[in-house]
Parts: structure tokens; sequence; C-alpha cells
């Protein structure tokens, strides 16, 4: 087999997707236990990045019709998504005005008007007061004036976006350079299948540090070596301004450190046969794996009734995985047909734990009500009702993978309060995980000037 290892935008030399960004000026600021541990910490990023930035309430799918909505909740804030008049989503605080009760208590639904359980106020889609009990017995009337606390809001590639602080930068700058990278993906036609949400011991950053770099691959996940080139020669690590990144892995191609090196593993043996390929034609030559099946499924497209005209070569046969600062990671599998989201919040007052957020995004060929999902050997139907899977580390699984990384978070957690642990020790395939931290403190330094 050849080993020769090359970044995919050396693979791709036309694909202007693929361009390699910048390298920018890195801070190295130490990354120290206590950043996962300390409480005082914790409420600087709190109140310097958590409130500042843009973040996925949603899907756009949840608010359909006037009326829909939904509830997520980010740190110690509930908030209250619903589509309006003329369908215009909008967010807002999930506090009735009158005593600070919680106003929506159901995860999701569908009304007219929201009412308060404790003293029956009575709120518009719009989010005015539509009315009140005794109103009259107010010094001035509630309904006059009063209306719930609105939080900017966005959609954008099929997700509702919202960011707590009025004067923080809009989506488009927040987003940067990034977001003509997902707009190729169309994840707007991309319906959510699976969602879970998992309380796990350990520090946010402890999920999202796992997800900026491959460096982990051969030992955590060697089940992968089979698909991706994780050699470190292989692996583009793209950093962007705003402190979003990327980490591109070629796949359909196994990894050098694979053995035996000549043998065609048989999950790539089972994609040859469904593109109509003998796995028999490419012993001896796994190289030519990936550009045989990007050339056998543009030929068949048609077939299999599938639109890859928006898609690029290494679009149809690679791994993508975008970071979107802070803490949520979008790793999209080739062809773009299924999506993970997989992101970190902030507990909403201990920083050694928080909760991790997993959806299964998938792409339905038109027409089509079924999907079967080999990775995950399960079949998806356009039409199912999503259950939200909450529970605590350990009580079941989300996946295969996912369950390898989220299960070693809790060691590291327990590691990061060590006095015998001064601070990290990066390589440079894991300078993605610098670049965050940097950013962090980019944050917490402007808030705090």
């Amino acid at each position: 087999m050849n080993t020769e290892s090359r970044i995919p935008a050396e693979v791709y030399p036309g694909d202007s997707n693929l361009e390699k960004a910048p390298e920018p000026e890195m801070k190295y600021i130490p990354v120290t236990g206590e950043r996962y541990t300390d409480k005082g910490f914790m409420s600087l990023e709190w109140e310097h990045v958590w409130r500042k930035v843009w973040h996925i309430a949603g899907p756009v799918t949840d608010c359909a019709h006037e009326g829909d909505y939904f509830t997520t909740e980010l740190g110690p804030e509930s908030l209250l998504f619903v589509a309006g008049p003329q369908g215009r989503i909008q967010g807002f605080y999930n506090v009735c005005q009158h005593r600070g009760a919680r106003l929506v208590l159901n995860e999701k639904g569908s009304v007219s008007s929201f009412s308060c359980l404790y003293h029956g106020w009575r709120y518009y889609l719009d989010g005015r007061l539509a009315d009140a009990q005794d109103r009259e017995d107010f010094d001035s009337d509630p309904c006059s004036h009063v209306q719930l606390n609105k939080i900017r809001t966005q959609c954008f590639a099929g997700f509702v976006w919202y960011c707590l602080d009025d004067d923080a930068q809009d989506l488009d700058a927040f987003l940067g350079p990034i977001k003509s990278q997902l707009q190729t993906w169309k994840m707007e036609e991309a319906l959510r299948v699976e969602h879970f949400t998992v309380e796990l011991p350990c520090n946010w950053k402890v999920v999202i540090d796992n997800f900026q770099e491959g460096y982990h691959i051969r030992t955590l996940h060697p089940q992968l070596l089979e698909t991706v080139d994780e050699n470190k020669e292989a692996v583009q690590y793209d950093l962007y301004p705003g402190g979003h990144s990327r980490m591109v892995l070629l796949g359909c191609h196994p990894s050098p450190n694979l053995q035996p090196p000549d043998i065609v593993p048989q999950v790539l043996v089972q994609m040859l046969a469904k593109w109509g390929l003998s796995a028999d034609d490419f012993s001896g030559r796994l190289e030519q794996i990936r550009p045989a099946l990007q050339r056998q499924k543009r030929r068949l497209a048609d077939s299999f009734n599938k639109d890859f005209s928006h898609l690029t070569d290494s679009q149809l046969t690679d791994n993508y995985l975008y970071d979107l600062f802070p803490s949520c990671a979008l790793s999209v599998y080739p062809e773009g047909e299924y999506i993970w989201l997989l992101r970190s919040l902030p507990h909403p007052s201990d920083p050694t734990k928080c909760l991790f957020d997993y959806w299964t995004l998938a792409r339905f060929p038109a027409g089509q009500e079924s999907l079967y999902w080999e990775h995950m050997d399960m079949t998806l139907t356009r039409d199912q009702e999503v259950e939200h899977k909450r529970f605590k580390f350990g009580e079941q699984s989300i996946s295969y993978g996912i369950d390898q990384d989220i299960g070693i978070c809790e060691a590291v957690q327990q590691g990061m309060a060590s006095a015998g642990f001064k601070q990290a020790i990066f390589c440079h395939q894991e300078r993605r995980v610098q670049f965050l931290h940097d950013n962090i403190n980019r944050y917490i330094k402007a808030g705090t000037r």
C-alpha cells in the first residue's frame, strides 16, 4: 500500500473549499487544571463567552407552523423559541414578567398564546402581554407595556440561532469564512432523527477538547483506522477568525498504521459492493479506493436517487469536522447524508459537570420516506417522532464511537484536579485545542477591560 501522506488541500489542489487557512498567531496561554475546576473561571466564561457568542437553539423544523414552539437551556437560563405571525421565529427568555415564574414547562408544542401557571398572565406569540388577571388593580395596565424579553434570533442552515448579547456582532460576522463552507452541505434539507442530552462528570471543555484533534484516534478509536487516514501528515487543520476551526480527514482510505496493510477492510468491502465495485480489484492498491468511489458515485448518482452536483469529490468520501466556537462540533459524513451535532454546554452551577448534546441529522433523498444508515445499522423514517432522551453518563449507550469519546472524559476531569498536573503539553496536531483556549481568554480579556 502507498503510505505517502498529504493533507486534503494537496490531494485536491483545484478544490477552493479545501484551501488551507493561514496559520494564525497563537497566544499559547497555559492550559491548566483550574480552567476545568474553578468556579471563578466558570463565572468568567459565562459572563464573557457564553453570553457573547451565537448558539444553535434547535432545528427550524421544530417551528414549522405559526404557534409551534420549543424550549432549550443554556447554563442557568431557559429560553423559548416560537413561530409567530407570518411564521417568523423569535426567541425569548422563558420567564413570566409578573413574578419571575418559568413561563413554559414543556419542551415543545403548539399554542395560540402562552399562559403562566402561577397567576394566569397570558402572552401573544410575539411576546406582548395579552391579558392579566385583575389588570385594573395595577397602577397602570400591564397589558399596555409589558412584554417578554426578546433575545436575538436568526435562522441559517436549517437551525435556529440565538445570542444573549444585544451588542455582539451579527451571525454572519460571527461565523466568518466558515459560513460558506456550511452552506455547501445543504444542512437545511436535513431532519433531526436522534436527540440525546447526557449529563457528564466533566467540565464542558474536556469534551470539546477531544473533538478538536485526531491525535487520539489511533488509541481511542482503532476501528476508524479501517476507513480514515489519521496520520499526522494527512489530517488538515484549519483555524479561522473568531475561534472556529475545521479538521478534514481523508476517508475511504485505510490508515498506513492499519495492519495488515494491503488487505481491503471489511467495512470498505461493503462500501465498494454498495456502489457496484469489487474489493478484489483493489487488493494491494488501497489508495485507489477513494478516487474509484468518487467516480462511481457520480456515475450512479441518479440510480441511487441522489444529487451530488453541489458537492466536491472530497465531500463524497472524506470526513469533515467543524468546530463552532466555543463548543459545537458538526461532524459531516461523506455525501453530507448524515451529520452529527456534538456539543458540550456548561452545567448551571458545577464546573466539574456539563451537558452533552448529541443530534443525528439525516438528508433523505427526494421522495424517499426511509433511509438505512449503515454506520449505525438502523433504518430512519422521515416522519418519525424524535424522542429527546435525557440521562446521566453510564446509564445507557449513545453510539460506539461517541461512547469511546465520552468514556475517557471522567478520567481526564479527575486528572485536572490533581496537584500532579501542571499544564497541558500539546503537539502540533493538538493546536486546535490551544486555539480554543486562546480564544476563550480573548473573549474574557475583551469583557474585563
